[in-house]
């Protein structure tokens, strides 16, 4: 197949972070009225599981007392074709990212970047 028809794919490690019920949001922007998952796109040849630890690290604060992947996904999304390595992570501690974090509550989540796509990996995660 000639490069111009294969689509851009992209490997996202994403996590629904978890602490006493409760589940992390973050914005990568001060003003964005829209929340996010945690998560980003692996570089070349890293292990999904790295990426995972490595958002964690950037969240800062947090102690990690459970580390699963609960499913993978695959979808045409804007930028081409995303595969989505979903990670539930429990964790204690607070939060210190240099970035806006807020945790809700599983039946009140938040107005979400992908509309209601987070919600459902949260959902998933949670087997609900």
């Amino acid at each position: 197949m000639p490069d111009e028809k294969r689509p851009q794919i992209d490997l996202i490690a994403n996590l629904i972070v978890r602490r006493g019920g409760e589940i992390l949001f973050v914005q990568h922007e001060q003003n964005e009225d829209a929340w996010w998952l945690p998560g980003e796109d692996l570089q070349p040849y890293e292990h999904p599981d790295d990426r995972a630890k490595r958002v964690l690290e950037d969240l800062g604060g947090l102690k990690v007392a459970g580390f699963k992947m609960t499913h993978v996904e695959s979808f045409r999304g804007r930028r081409g074709w995303h595969v989505m390595f979903n990670y539930l992570v429990d964790v204690t501690g607070e939060c210190k990212a240099a970035f806006p974090t807020a945790w809700h509550k599983p039946e009140n989540l938040p107005r979400t970047r992908h509309g209601k796509w987070e919600h459902d990996q949260v959902r998933a995660a949670l087997g609900v």
